[in-house]
């Protein structure tokens, strides 16, 4: 569920303070002293049900992809769904935004919404918008408009390819429509509903009205697009003032006719009217029964059913009850279409030689504008809108790009795992391919193109943003935090699968018991025992990143520093003593002190995860069965299997722990350095080289997605004779961006996060005034 910021309807708190509903978490912002004000105010809701944390993306699919928080949790009675219809009959006035502001201000002259979190979709002005997360500088503003149908919750329907583009820097404002007949009244409809919520986000302070704001239009949404540029009726002028440039992608104005496989012959009968709005009628009625209600309980009860059949995938695709309201204009767009058919309706307007002359008299001749087309998409008619708009006289320059994919490639929205919740991209890191996931692979990276192509017309960088020198926002730590809140989905498929092999489990406690007391004595008689006296700086990073995971003291580990000349550190759990981490010399010299914290909170998740005997059982065994004695060789069969288990296992168990290296750094390009340099990055790894190797994954997608069945089988054959302990480690960088830029993470860091104690407080720089909205935090 989305968090609602909408100007009216609620109390808002003010100006850079809010308080999470049924939560203790009192977020300090840019002006801690509007706190006491807002305290008093009622709290926003945010992301979920009261009392228990919302459903948060782990990977986007049409409406699916959320995880259900987890049932142990309290959980408040759901209230009953209530209709957000995306247009109202009547087209949307501003001055009820306005309105709704000063009336909700009236308390407080600085009562504004919240900041949008970084990462996370909320509604504004019933408008969904998506800030973009903190890796990426804020470049622009764009108004997203869908296709017919999919367009009435585009937050769902085009989610992977606005969470990609808002990952560069974009600000997104996807305006909701229903599928109508009227198309002039859908694009002034859209306008003002864009003002509506990218006025309140002005008046908040929580965006710059000196980043460019440019349109995006996928199919229909392409075609309302234009028109909007054309001046319609109702238009605001502000908005044709602010626009710098459209990218239209698939623009489709067909006819009902050729849109619509047997329109004349079937939906547009006379003898069929009487049935269409009966069928409203019961559209309607059943809206107003309550059944969505039913629904949406039958999805909170089948949520527990499916996390206890271990279809990890399913509960999360389902989310909570919640969602049914969200994904509720899908199908109360319905009736209204079929009243129209009923009364006679058999055709878009404008339509034909009508829309065309709009077009050619109306068009700003100056308006910078991208046409992307994909290759054989038999709805699109960016063509014939290109032969317009190239006509115009003097005009901007109209770019056209023609990409491989689908007409509805804008809207693959890959789906998770039924059963384990994972995906292609997270199951390439491992090289754990499914049947399928060739194909998805193909299919995001056509959908990878197409950001591209539309992010291409964005500008690199804004030079009169506001930039304020030395913010930082204060790093937060975790309480009550469990592993299953960070677990990697692969992580947990992999253990299950060891301890689903009979016995296993308890031979290998019993091996490894043994060899871990003697590694154990090694480390204490050979290497330096870090505390208070020695590498105290070491000693006070464990402790904080210990704090911020919510490791209690009598589970923290010690650490040892060992001389090695190769970059590494690893942990042991020996049973019944302190578990141990191992950290070599030449980590500490190539490392930062941010990046030897990151690599110590990689450690401890490690520990927090309970990987203890398996991964000792890895540390120990994959050493090699050929160091056996002889007489044991004849195992060496069994052995080698084992090894593979426990390499698929370790490879999945370092992705968690990735996770918990970015939840005590907080600060991705940190955890992300670590990678390279271990990966043969120089000494001073710059947020431009970082970036470099992540785009190596993005070639390694591309090679991927062209490979046939025989390469894919030798390049198969090749990998089949080394054992990898850990993932690839450029799909390993994209994996770990992945999650620092989506909703689970900054959804963590909102919702539980509370600022560190004053003692332990390391303030993380920023790079803009904008980036420290939202995110700071204090008790």
């Amino acid at each position: 569920m989305m968090a609602d910021l909408t100007a009216g309807g609620l109390p808002v708190p003010s100006l850079g303070t809010a308080i999470a509903k049924n939560d203790k978490t009192l977020w300090k912002l840019s002006h801690p002293r509007a706190a006491d004000a807002a305290a008093e105010q009622q709290p926003w809701t945010f992301s979920g049900k009261p009392g228990k944390r919302g459903s948060i993306a782990l990977a986007s699919c049409l409406v699916l992809g959320c995880r259900a928080s987890r049932s142990s949790r309290p959980v408040a009675k759901r209230p009953a769904i209530s209709s957000v219809t995306p247009v109202p009959a009547e087209l949307p006035k501003q001055e009820t935004t306005e309105s709704s502001s000063s009336s909700s201000s009236s308390s407080s002259s600085s009562a504004v919404p919240l900041p949008p979190s970084p990462g996370c979709w909320c509604t504004i002005a019933g408008v969904p918008v998506l800030r973009p997360p903190l890796t990426a500088k804020p470049r622009a503003v764009v108004h997203f408009i869908g296709g017919a149908f999919f367009g009435a919750i585009p937050q769902w329907t085009y989610r992977t390819f606005l969470a990609e583009l808002s990952k560069r820097g974009v600000w997104i404002v996807a305006t909701p429509l229903p599928t109508s007949f009227d198309h002039l009244h859908l694009s002034s409809a859209a306008a003002q509903a864009f003002e509506s919520a990218y006025s309140v986000l002005l008046k908040s302070g929580n965006l710059s009205d000196t980043l460019p704001v440019y349109g995006v239009g996928h199919s229909m949404g392409a075609l309302l697009s234009a028109l909007i540029a054309c001046k319609p009726e109702g238009l605001p002028a502000e908005y044709l003032e602010r626009l710098k440039g459209q990218a239209l992608v698939c623009y489709n104005s067909q006819t009902l006719s050729g849109a619509v496989p047997g329109w004349r012959q079937l939906w547009a009968r006379e003898d069929l009217r009487p049935a269409f709005r009966n069928l409203a009628e019961i559209l309607e009625a059943a809206d107003q029964s309550g059944a969505p209600d039913a629904v949406a309980a039958l999805v909170d009860i089948a949520v527990p059913l499916a996390q206890a059949a271990g279809l990890q995938g399913a509960a999360a695709a389902l989310g909570d009850g919640s969602r049914v309201g969200e994904i509720r204009p899908l199908v109360q767009q319905l009736a209204p279409l079929l009243k129209d058919l009923a009364s006679g309706v058999d055709d878009f307007a404008p339509v034909g030689s009508e829309l065309c002359n709009r077009l050619t008299a109306d068009y700003p001749k100056d308006l910078p504008v991208k046409l992307v087309k994909f290759a054989g998409d038999p709805f699109d008619s960016t063509s014939r809108l290109e032969a317009l708009l190239s006509g115009r006289a003097g005009g901007a320059k109209v770019e056209l790009v023609e990409l491989k994919g689908f007409h509805i490639s804008a809207n693959f929205n890959e789906p998770l795992d039924l059963v384990d919740g994972t995906d292609a991209l997270g199951r390439a890191a491992l090289g754990s391919d499914a049947p399928m996931d060739a194909a998805l692979l193909r299919a995001s990276s056509e959908l990878i193109s197409l950001v591209e192509a539309v992010d291409g017309l964005l500008p690199d960088h804004v030079d009169d943003a506001p930039h304020v020198a030395g913010s930082e926002r204060a790093r937060l730590q975790f309480n009550g935090l469990i592993a299953d809140d960070f677990r990697h989905p692969l992580d947990r498929r992999q253990t299950q699968a060891l301890e689903r092999i009979p016995g296993l489990s308890a031979a290998v406690r019993q091996v490894v018991s043994i060899a871990e007391l003697a590694l154990y004595q090694d480390n204490i008689s050979s290497s330096v025992l870090v505390g208070k006296k020695q590498y105290p700086q070491l000693h006070a990073m464990l402790k904080r990143a210990c704090t911020i995971l919510a490791i209690p003291e009598d589970r923290r580990p010690e650490i040892y520093v060992r001389q090695n000349p190769i970059p590494n550190a690893y942990t042991l759990g020996v049973q019944g003593k302190r578990p141990f981490i191992v950290v070599h010399t030449a980590l500490l010299k190539l490392f930062t002190d941010a990046e030897i914290e990151a690599t110590i909170a990689h450690e401890l998740g490690h520990l927090k995860c309970e990987h203890g005997v398996w991964l000792s059982a890895a540390n120990i065994l994959l050493l090699g069965a050929a160091a056996l004695p002889l007489p044991a060789r004849v195992l060496q069969p069994l052995l080698e299997r084992l090894q593979e288990e426990l390499g698929a296992w370790q490879r999945a168990a370092e992705l968690s722990c990735d996770r918990a290296a970015l939840l005590v750094t907080q600060d991705p390009w940190v955890a992300l350095s670590v990678l390279v340099k271990l990966s043969g990055g120089s000494s001073e790894s710059s947020r431009e080289q970082i970036e470099a190797f992540l785009d190596q994954a993005a070639r390694y997608d591309e090679a991927r997605s062209r490979e046939s069945p025989l390469e894919a089988m030798l390049r198969s054959t090749l990998g089949s004779g080394r054992l990898r302990t850990h993932p690839m480690p450029v799909l390993r960088a994209r994996e770990m961006r992945r999650w620092a830029d989506s909703e689970q993470f900054w959804t963590l860091l909102r919702d539980q996060g509370t600022s560190l104690a004053e003692e332990q407080q390391e303030l993380i720089p920023v790079e803009d005034a904008i980036s420290v909205v939202g995110v700071s935090s204090t008790r």
